[in-house]
């Protein structure tokens, strides 16, 4: 089987992280989303796939390289103009068909807990055309609700429906097994969308277009209060995080080998400290707070509730409170504590 990872997105929703960093790269726990996407796909056997790029492409292809860092193989499209999730898909046809076995797409931004292997076995006992990962949201207004039969066949899709008064229901969280003839449908070089094209067309026709429910945590990070939930569901191993680098040293802080940590300094769990890390002397880490690879929290300095990415130095003394810092910022104010504020980084 092989894959293809969605990622020519611009993350609009996730503005301004996205001014920084394409969403593939976006961290959860120092981890940015689509490796930890690409750790779980190895982990179910799935090692050949393409991955479509528009937005901050090179940012990614120079990430990712050819995948052989993460165990994988990795086939780039570089995209002149978005071709919507199935037109890119068709334009990596010949690629994904050439095993003649089922497909798999996912989007880059999807923090999601699945038994990727039951879905596979449901697909195929099923004998379906399409199979779409769903799961159980409280409100639904955001997203594409689907309407199963008895047997898991979806009967009807509400596209965001805004005056949803029907309670919880089961929408589409972004994992699909397609296959090979499904692609036959769109014709090359076409501006064509799954959800809002495909997959509707196909339930009107009847085709066999199955959906498979999971109660596990998702989260399509969608945008930024999916972003910090996304952090303390990790925090809380709540999500799941793939070979995480980071070690539990104690119940709820997660610490890289190679973080120096004074030995004057405190770490509140749950709390992360990535890789060459530098917290100093009577420096402060506070619960909820996740930093990345090579950062210093400079003396007396403290950091609660915060996000920060990599090499981020908080000087002496200054203090964060809910913020997020990006890539290759310096925060100084060790007069005034910053608070609830998103610090984006130049490159």
């Amino acid at each position: 089987m092989r894959g293809m990872i969605m990622a020519a997105g611009e993350g609009t929703r996730l503005r301004p992280l996205t001014y920084a960093r394409p969403k593939a790269l976006v961290p959860v726990l120092t981890v940015p989303i689509m490796e930890n996407i690409i750790r779980w796909l190895k982990k179910a056997g799935i090692t050949e796939l393409a991955v479509n790029l528009y937005y901050k492409g090179n940012d990614i292809e120079s990430y990712f390289g050819d995948g052989s860092r993460l165990g994988v193989s990795i086939t780039y499209l570089h995209e002149d103009k978005p071709h919507g999730t199935a037109g890119a898909v068709r334009l990596m046809a010949d690629f994904l068909k050439e095993p003649n076995d089922t497909i798999l797409v996912i989007g880059c931004d999807e923090l999601i807990e699945l038994d990727l292997q039951a879905m596979i076995r449901f697909h195929k006992e099923q004998n379906a055309l399409v199979t779409i990962s769903l799961a159980w949201v409280d409100d639904p207004r955001e997203f594409g609700v689907a309407q199963l039969s008895s047997d898991g066949r979806i009967v009807r899709f509400i596209e965001k429906p805004r005056d949803w008064t029907g309670g919880r229901a089961l929408v589409n969280s972004g994992v699909y097994l397609l296959e090979p003839e499904v692609l036959d449908r769109i014709s090359y070089g076409s501006v064509y969308d799954f959800g809002k094209q495909l997959f509707p067309e196909l339930v009107a026709e009847g085709a066999p277009i199955y959906g498979f429910a999971s109660e596990g945590y998702w989260n399509d990070i969608g945008h930024i209060g999916n972003y910090w939930d996304a952090n303390k569901s990790a925090l809380e191993k709540r999500a799941p995080v793939h070979e995480c680098p980071l070690k539990e040293i104690r119940p709820g802080m997660f610490v890289h080998p190679t973080a120096q940590i004074a030995e004057s300094a405190r770490i509140e769990p749950p709390c992360a400290v990535g890789p060459d890390t530098v917290v100093e002397e009577n420096a402060c880490v506070r619960e909820g707070s996740v930093i990345g690879e090579r950062c210093v929290i400079g003396k007396n300095a403290v950091v609660e509730s915060s996000i920060l990415w990599s090499n981020v130095t908080v000087t002496p003394f200054t203090g964060l409170r809910n913020c997020i810092v990006t890539d290759n910022c310096i925060v100084h104010s060790p007069d005034r504590l910053i608070q609830q504020a998103i610090i984006v980084g130049r490159k």
